[in-house]
């Protein structure tokens, strides 16, 4: 990030004298070098430039403390800029443009977003102290915006820990004039942040040059002013909780089977209540919720004393301060346990899990649970996902699925399946996000921590030729991301081409792979260089493995099967045009669990089985088949998407049926496979052979298509 002081520099009525010292200290130079010349050079550390002192202003003003205020008529404190992109941001303290209306200040701050900066650029500084909410919850800030109805986000951080943080937003109403803008605080929010972030015109567009002025930042009494304008309802449903049925006790949610819910909500609670749907979705909304009561079953409490934590995603516009209870009423006197759940985070699905040992109490006949405004003003609070666990997975036990795609088709930047090709920096020093090579199940896995973005560098010298691939593939496993996207860049073009995409709906808790068509990039393919993950904004834990190019493979062969070269006189056929067949009186059979179609491929005829679980052929019933003579059986196979395949033969003249099955041993995709098994690997009677069926040997796979021809037994 790129760091600007902001403190103004003013002519100095002390320049006369500092010239003459100045020269009296070059004189004494010259006549030190003739008396002596072989001293060592002095040292290359040049001291920075004392900050200048302004007219009117102490030698060294505090310019970062907002509990006093931050007028810059002295100075700023020194900010840094994050999402420049392809475009810049600077800040510069000048005169006031516009001294007029609300503000008539000498001095303010100039803030300059150019083309091609991200939408959620913007600028960061660090305060005197942490702030100090307890008297006053209200930051104010004196804003000159070129348009009406941008978005103004202040952020407030732990400098220590970003994760530590509060947003509030405000919009403005004017063009071109000065405004002062609000952004609500708690209370609760006192000691806990001593770092500004600001963001102007925030997730707008950024295709222009843009110029905002903004001063006066103040902290001032809470209460005149509305929450922080957010959306006004959620647009998606909360995230899909990730864990089994068995390890959960659930008591709202459409991912579980709930226990007995007798009240929902209690005729007591003091709030309203409706049950929506979004995305399909049923979610509770509370409004005007002051608190509200849900009862389980005063029969029968709920026994919580196995479990660790209480899980449940909120969402709100306006609520400030939110806990939860459980009660006891099993017990005299009643016992029960109120627990705040932090920092209120809004706009957004926030997903909490508070600790059971928080709440005081005996947990082993809970029937009451209470959702508490802890505020004074009635607010609007969306609950969905309400279970107790014992622990939620932070990261993947399990390693990424291995990749099925022929390493001939594949273009691989990480994955141990392939041989990779040449990657210069991965990750890349410029890279927004924590870096860790780990292990899992013996697999080479990596993990992103606090991922912003992350780049990495094939190699500039000689950029990827992406032309002939179909895909881009990568596999990821996140316990909190909400937004992720994959860059490509082209530098070897001026200007610069690049292009993100999005995955699409984020699954959290399990191992996800994607498959992007790489003509979604609007982008030159024949020369990247760059390939960036993003977080779209947010920041989150994330696990990535197989990220490769691919060429897709085909679904269906465009070549016949090869001819068979065996002599007809020693073969008994079953089906292929290269023989005369035996009598064949169900192709398929009824029974067979399968689609079937016969199909010809470069006039050659064929069988297509597709939904293959197992398909059944039956040569005749009254005048078996005897195999005795013939030592193999052959059979020619092609599959897009099979990995497991057999045969079996059945002799059903004899009681009882005796039958074996054969392996085709490893499968391989896309292409034309001869197989010929020894007859003696089947552990029967083949002299009165009447079924042969084709098995899919993946359980309960019945997604397969394959090819099949020239199926026949020989010597």
């Amino acid at each position: 990030m790129k760091k600007y002081r902001n403190t103004q520099r003013k002519p100095s009525t002390r320049l006369p004298f500092l010239a003459l010292i100045f020269g009296l200290g070059i004189l004494g130079i010259i006549i030190s070098c003739e008396i002596e010349d072989d001293t060592p050079p002095p040292s290359a550390y040049v001291a920075p430039d004392p900050l200048p002192v302004i007219e009117g202003c102490p030698e060294n003003p505090v310019v970062n403390d907002i509990n006093t205020g931050m007028d810059f008529e002295c100075g700023g404190p020194e900010s840094s800029f994050f999402g420049e992109k392809d475009g810049a941001l600077t800040l510069e303290i000048i005169d006031n443009p516009d001294a007029s209306g609300i503000n008539t200040s000498e001095k303010v701050v100039e803030y300059v977003q150019t083309e091609g900066v991200e939408p959620w650029a913007g600028l960061f500084f660090d305060l005197s102290s942490k702030v100090d909410f307890s008297e006053k919850q209200t930051i104010k800030v004196k804003v000159y915006s070129p348009a009406a109805d941008q978005i103004i986000l202040l952020k407030l951080e732990d400098s220590a820990d970003s994760d530590l943080n509060k947003e509030a937003q405000s919009i403005t109403t004017v063009a071109n004039q000065w405004e002062e803008l609000s952004f609500a605080f708690s209370s609760s929010d006192t000691d806990k942040y001593d770092r500004m972030v600001l963001f102007f015109n925030f997730n707008g567009e950024k295709d222009a040059p843009t110029t905002h002025y903004f001063d006066d930042i103040i902290l001032t009494e809470g209460g005149d002013t509305g929450p922080p304008v957010v959306t006004a309802e959620p647009e998606f449903a909360a995230p899909t909780p990730i864990l089994a049925q068995s390890e959960v006790i659930s008591i709202y949610s459409d991912a579980y089977t709930p226990i007995t819910v007798s009240e929902l909500p209690t005729e007591w609670s003091g709030s309203g209540f409706e049950e929506i749907q979004i995305e399909g979705n049923n979610t509770i909304k509370y409004f005007d919720l002051d608190f509200t009561g849900i009862v389980t079953d005063y029969g029968n409490p709920t026994d919580l004393s196995a479990k660790s934590f209480v899980h449940f995603d909120y969402w709100t516009a306006d609520g400030t301060e939110l806990g939860i209870k459980l009660v006891n009423t099993a017990v005299d006197p009643v016992q029960e346990g109120l627990v705040s759940v932090g920092t209120v985070t809004q706009g957004q699905w926030v997903g909490v899990d508070i600790a059971l040992d928080d709440f005081a109490m005996d947990r082993s006949q809970v029937t009451q649970i209470l959702f508490d405004n802890l505020a004074a003003e009635t607010i609007t609070v969306y609950i969905d996902n309400l279970y107790f666990h014992d622990g939620q997975p932070t990261m993947p036990l399990v390693a990424a699925p291995t990749p099925t795609i022929d390493a001939a088709n594949v273009i691989s930047i990480y994955s141990d399946a392939y041989t990779p090709i040449t990657v210069t920096e991965f990750p890349t020093e410029w890279s927004g996000s924590g870096f860790e090579e780990i292990q899992i199940e013996g697999n080479n896995t990596i993990n992103y921590f606090d991922l912003e973005f992350t780049g990495i560098v094939t190699d500039y010298g000689n950029p990827t030729d992406l032309t002939g691939m179909d895909f881009v593939h990568f596999d990821y496993w996140s316990p909190d991301v909400s937004t992720l996207g994959l860059k490509l860049v082209n530098t070897a073009v001026d200007p610069v081409q690049e292009d993100i995409e999005s995955p699409g709906t984020i699954e959290l808790g399990t191992w996800v792979s994607v498959d992007i068509p790489l003509d979604d990039y609007a982008i030159d393919r024949s020369q990247i260089t760059q390939i960036l993950f993003d977080a779209l904004g947010n920041t989150a834990n994330v696990y990535m493995d197989n990220l490769f190019f691919y060429s897709a493979p085909a679904t269906e062969p465009s070549a016949a099967a090869p001819t068979p070269t065996i002599d007809s006189a020693n073969v008994i056929s079953i089906y292929s045009d290269a023989y005369t067949p035996i009598t064949v009186s169900e192709l398929p059979t009824e029974w067979s669990g399968s689609g079937f179609e016969e199909i010809q491929i470069e006039g050659n005829n064929t069988i297509k089985y597709f939904d293959l679980d197992f398909t059944g052929i039956v040569t005749d019933y009254g005048n078996p088949t005897d195999l005795t003579a013939m030592t193999h059986v052959h059979i020619d196979y092609w599959t897009a998407d099979g990995t497991e395949l057999g045969i079996k033969l059945v002799n059903t003249a004899v009681d009882p049926v005796q039958e074996d099955l054969e392996s085709f041993g490893i499968v391989t995709q896309g292409q034309w496979i001869s197989v010929d098994i020894p007859l003696d690997d089947f552990a029967m009677d083949r002299s009165q052979v009447t079924q042969i069926l084709i098995d899919n040997l993946v359980a309960a796979d019945a997604s397969i298509t394959v090819y099949i021809d020239n199926l026949y037994f020989y010597n």
